[in-house]
């Protein structure tokens, strides 16, 4: 993997020691050149939501580690080590009355090393008159320009002043319209200041060999961070302490850790590269030669949008098609932690591979949703492993279940039996809640997708298509059908009482799917006297089924209806229900759960006369037996 990102940095330049790096710049003061205010103004419109405000700049950064008194440090990981960013500032770095206009000696003590910072550059450049306007500005000690927010109104004015109170937004400098940290000149003086604290830094480090670079160099003791305050390794903290070698417990060169950190920054701030599923990260590439590249097709796995999906089926990869058989393809699964983060898998394969798994994935999991397609993203189908979280709160999968989904669907891994049992599990519960409950319907189509997964690739494809509906004669994938029309028989027969939420599904659907000997019979005498309540053609229609040139709800195929079912199951499993359905068996009893219950959702007849052929209680009891 070291290897993999040291050529992705060399691909794009990056030397892990930059002096500048992409950030967001939310505000801008403009001044003149005699350091005279003239406005305070956004850098993107008003209106924008948290994540949607600021634009993106190249800003001056600190040096992750520094030499001081004879030893090495590193900076910017907390509270203790914190340097003044340049040029870029929380607004409690610039004023000292902060931003509600109250001092705080922790907050001054921050400021004035901010404003050293700009002082020593506006010594350093006497002539550059950006930086003698800005020191002008400051010497004078101005308070939070607050009267001149943009904002619509009060409730969000109080958003944006609690925003810069909690330094989540950066203030800059424009000095008679130019961006101050884009001039040339302080551009060179911040590299060169960084370059000599480098050179400091590395006059330090005991030379040496790592396993990666042939070539002696300076062996690093600190490492560069990632995920914003995670160093890149640890092998000097515990547990990673082997007595006797001090810091050097594994040996890595200065180049190594910092061209390897930038690449992974670089990969993590776009999105094109990476996908976060719950405490998971996903970062992946290809590369043809020595050219790194995004896959456009990975990210679809963290949407849920449909039409998305659709046209990757129908233009996979335009253009770049003559390259795909010869491009690899990398991803990496990280957890990131307090402190340090972990790596769960690391997987390389040809591009093309990975396009065929993802496209058989999406041919998979996409099911009927009241009448249409649905597909779902990986964190919805982690999501419905697990209890519905209250409101305004995330669901909490076990990091074990996005990294099986993730490695199904780009490496066709199998889905592993814990998880499909957390399925069914779920199922059980839920459909005890009933319908009723909000997103019922969409968890309930996402299990089934999951349930989809495991048996195509645990049961070498074994897809359990809607196709093979009325032809799948397994006596649990009919169990679950016959449960969906003991369901409907039910609900309509309530219909013009109001309805009830008391259906054989909910209250049922557990027991019958593990043990069908012991409720089915019950289930079947109850729905005679269903049958009887509504009466007339309806009922023969439900009892006997629809032929789809009879249908009225627009579904072009039979519905086979309650005798049939019943038919089909005394052909596969005889007179008697099966007393216990294995684990599989519960899976394809949900599917044809599912299945059917999907099917008849709207079901109704264009037969004006449906009264016709009705046969008679002793006859359909006849057949039962």
């Amino acid at each position: 993997m070291l290897e993999e990102l040291l050529k992705i940095a060399d691909n794009q330049g990056l030397t892990g020691h930059e002096s500048f790096r992409k950030r967001k710049v939310h505000w801008f003061i403009d001044l003149d050149v005699d350091g005279n205010y003239l406005s305070f103004s956004p850098t993107t419109a008003g209106g924008k939501n948290k994540d949607e405000r600021g634009k993106q700049y190249k800003t001056p950064v600190n040096l992750y580690c520094q030499a001081e008194k004879g030893e090495i440090k590193s900076v910017c990981t907390n509270q203790s080590n914190w340097l003044p960013d340049f040029l870029t500032y929380p607004a409690n770095e610039l004023f000292s009355g902060g931003v509600y206009g109250e001092k705080d000696d922790k907050k001054i003590k921050k400021l004035n090393q901010s404003r050293a910072v700009i002082f020593e550059a506006a010594e350093a450049l006497p002539q550059n008159r950006l930086l003698s306007a800005i020191k002008l500005y400051l010497q004078k000690d101005p308070d939070f320009p607050v009267n001149d927010l943009s904002s619509s109104d009060d409730k969000e004015k109080e958003t944006l002043l609690k925003r810069f109170n909690e330094d989540k937004e950066r203030i800059s400098f424009r000095v008679n319209g130019k961006i101050v940290f884009l001039d040339e000149e302080i551009q060179k003086w911040w590299i060169s200041r960084n370059e000599k604290v480098r050179n400091e830094v590395l006059e330090l480090l005991p030379d040496g060999k790592d396993f990666i670079l042939p070539d002696i160099g300076k062996l690093t003791e600190f490492f560069p961070i990632v995920f914003n305050n995670i160093p890149f390794a640890s092998f000097d903290k515990e547990p990673f302490i082997s007595y006797g070698l001090g810091k050097q417990t594994t040996p890595l060169r200065v180049e190594t850790s910092e061209k390897s950190a930038a690449a992974l920054n670089w990969m993590l701030a776009d999105e094109n590269y990476n996908i976060t599923m719950g405490d998971i990260t996903a970062v992946f590439w290809a590369k043809n030669k020595d050219s790194v590249n995004s896959t456009g097709f990975v990210s679809l796995i963290s949407k849920n949008d449909t039409l998305e999906v659709k046209d990757f089926f129908n233009n996979i990869w335009g253009r770049m098609q003559p390259s795909i058989e010869k491009s690899n393809f990398y991803a990496v699964l990280i957890a990131p932690k307090r402190g340090r983060f972990s790596i769960y898998s690391w997987h390389t394969e040809t591009l093309k591979e990975a396009e065929e798994k993802i496209k058989s994935y999406f041919q998979i999991i996409v099911v009927p949703l009241k009448g249409e397609d649905t597909t779902f993203s990986v964190s919805e189908l982690a999501g419905v492993t697990v209890r519905k979280p209250k409101k305004g709160q995330p669901a909490k999968p076990l990091p074990n279940t996005y990294i099986s989904l993730f490695e199904t669907a780009l490496f066709g891994f199998p889905v592993t039996y814990k998880l499909f049992k957390s399925v069914l599990i779920r199922q059980g519960v839920e459909m005890a809640k009933g319908a009723e409950e909000k997103d019922f319907e969409k968890r309930l189509a996402a299990r089934t997708a999951v349930i989809k997964l495991f048996f195509k690739i645990m049961k070498g494809g074994d897809t359990m298509e809607q196709k093979r509906h009325d032809i799948e004669n397994n006596p649990g994938y009919l169990c679950g059908r016959l449960l969906a029309i003991l369901d409907k028989i039910h609900q309509e027969a309530h219909r013009e009482s109001g309805g009830t939420n008391n259906s054989p599904a909910n209250r049922v659907y557990a027991i019958a799917s593990k043990t069908p000997a012991l409720i089915f019979p019950r289930l079947c005498n109850l729905t005679r006297h269903h049958l009887n309540k509504i009466g007339g053609g309806w009922a023969n229609c439900l009892e006997y089924g629809i032929p789809k040139e009879e249908r009225g709800d627009g579904v072009e195929e039979d519905f086979e209806g309650l005798a049939k079912v019943c038919s089909r199951l005394k052909e596969t499993i005889g007179k008697e229900f099966p007393r216990i359905l294995s684990l599989e068996d519960q899976g394809r009893f949900a599917i044809g759960f599912y299945y059917e219950r999907e099917r008849s959702r709207r079901l109704k007849t264009n037969k004006k006369d449906t009264g016709q052929n009705i046969q008679t209680n002793n006859q359909i009891e006849e057949e039962q037996k």
